[in-house]
């Protein structure tokens, strides 16, 4: 009888899991058995190792071989235990040695012993180095997502042959370079293309600056559309971790190729107004996440059009998300919080027909229609938006305008209202004015003199707490703009005005 022990992972929550796959090779009848609560792809991973050996020169033994994945009570899907389960047969066997037991093996397995890539492999990686493990052996796709976390040593492998030659020492295995992605910063258009709507896009600034959510109400046609998908155009490349957290977001969603490398720029996810609520908040399936669109977008934009047309529950879903950057997901006997820290764009029309924009005279829904068309966006919901514009059509003279600003230009003094917001947060848990509470606002960070008298006053006319702390960080944003450290009269006066109260 002969036991082997290797190290494998599985995706599990929003990353994954190390597990310890052992192998008894032992006399009796030539059966294979998996225990440990694998489900179904991770219990056919016997065969397509079986095949594996065979097809790669290996024997397979004539005896009974058990297949224990711990921990037991985990149950485990996906096809990433293919290749320890065909390395711990070999190691079992005798015809393999297993090398560094901290080795771990990460790839699904075909027919014929290559290695394939598998889906989630950067947020298995990240759990994998957490947990301690220093070099893992993968397919060269896989390979090249987890060369991008550091302190992992990864080694490529073709195939199982290929995979005994480097345990062996024969082979240094394939090196892989981790690729720096070049920003693409006007995928989706650029700002020098709009014109008029000056107000808007002072507003998307604004909103790109702070990280504030911003809705956008006009009729058909106007430019709401045009000008969210501009908007990822202007704001800064993802730090390293949010690039590895985003990426693994997307890999364990399926959302990318592997080996592509990171996603060095925000995500901009616009679903569909016939979404599904799991596919919009996402869902839970054998203790893995299956990302929903607010968790696509984590650390992204994302942009609803026409927004009154999506479900009631899909709106209502991101009340938790806008105000605390995560959503839990609760399922019998498991609860997994996914990350959900986006910036939310809305677009959508007056009326039913869209045409209920100043006198409204060619506007053909009754009153009724139009209240039951704007109350699907409910009040709680849009007491969370920072910045609501009401966009009206550019005039002939704005659209013979022939110079105006770039997203370069815009983009760059974003990232310096970002730099000065960063200074002055620097000791803080937070980095954006978004996502500064409230209390530090009133206190540590109050305005003084004239701002906090106009502030007083707009909370004495009906300002909500909660609105008068979004007014608080929209007006950092301003002074950050502005390249000021202390909040003016001007500033609380506009970003009342952007969150469309008005007092005088």
């Amino acid at each position: 009888m002969s036991l082997a022990q290797v190290w494998g992972a599985v995706p599990s929550g929003v990353g994954g899991v190390m597990v310890r796959v052992e192998v008894d090779v032992a006399q009796g009848l030539p059966t294979v058995g998996v225990v440990g609560l694998a489900q179904a792809s991770v219990a056919e991973s016997r065969w397509r190792a079986r095949s594996a050996i065979v097809n790669s020169g290996f024997t397979w033994p004539n005896s009974r071989i058990t297949i224990g994945l711990s921990p037991a009570d985990l149950p485990k899907t996906g096809t990433s235990l293919d290749l320890p389960i065909a390395v711990g047969i070999l190691v079992a066997s005798g015809q393999l040695d297993a090398g560094d037991p901290e080795n771990s093996f990460l790839g699904e397995l075909g027919l014929d012993g290559v290695i394939k890539p598998v889906a989630g492999a950067l947020a298995v990686g990240i759990s994998a180095q957490r947990h301690g493990t220093t070099r893992i052996l993968a397919s060269a796709e896989n390979a090249r997502e987890l060369r991008e976390i550091d302190g992992l040593v990864v080694v490529a492998v073709r195939n199982l042959r290929h995979l005994a030659q480097v345990l062996s020492g024969d082979d240094v295995g394939v090196q892989i370079q981790a690729e720096e992605a070049s920003a693409v910063l006007n995928e989706l258009g650029d700002f020098d293309e709009v014109r008029g709507h000056e107000q808007s896009r002072f507003a998307l600034e604004v909103a790109a600056a702070g990280g504030h959510h911003l809705a956008m109400i006009g009729e058909p046609g106007v430019g709401k559309t045009m000008l969210a998908q501009r908007f990822v155009s202007i704001l800064p490349d993802l730090t390293h971790q949010q690039a590895l957290d985003v990426t693994s977001m997307h890999s364990l969603a399926g959302r990318i190729v592997p080996g592509q490398g990171l996603m060095r720029r925000p995500p901009l996810i616009a679903p569909h107004h016939s979404i599904s609520t799991g596919a919009m908040v996402g869902s839970v399936r054998a203790g893995v996440l299956q990302p929903g669109a607010l968790s696509l977008a984590n650390h992204g934009v994302l942009f609803l059009d026409e927004a009154p047309e999506f479900a009631r529950p899909c709106l209502e879903g991101m009340r938790q998300p806008l105000e605390l950057g995560t959503l839990s997901l609760m399922r019998v006997g498991q609860v997994v919080v996914a990350p959900a820290q986006f910036q939310l764009l809305l677009a959508a029309n007056p009326c039913p027909c869209g045409k209920a924009i100043g006198t409204g005279s060619s506007c053909t829904c009754d009153s009724a229609s139009k209240r039951r068309y704007m109350q699907k966006l409910s009040g709680p919901l849009m007491d969370r938006i920072d910045i609501r514009l009401l966009l009206s059509k550019p005039t002939k003279a704005h659209m013979r305008m022939r110079e105006v600003e770039s997203s370069e230009v815009i983009a760059h003094r974003v990232r310096l209202a970002r730099e000065r917001s960063a200074q002055r947060w620097g000791h803080e848990s937070w980095v954006l004015n978004a996502q500064a509470p409230g209390s530090a606002l009133r206190t540590r960070y109050a305005p003084s003199g004239k701002a906090m008298d106009l502030l007083t006053k707009a909370e004495n006319a009906g300002l909500n707490p909660r609105g008068s702390d979004r007014v608080l960080r929209m007006s950092w944003t301003l002074a950050d703009l502005d390249g000021v450290d202390e909040l003016q009269t001007e500033h609380i006066a506009l970003a009342l005005a952007l969150r469309g109260e008005s007092f005088d």
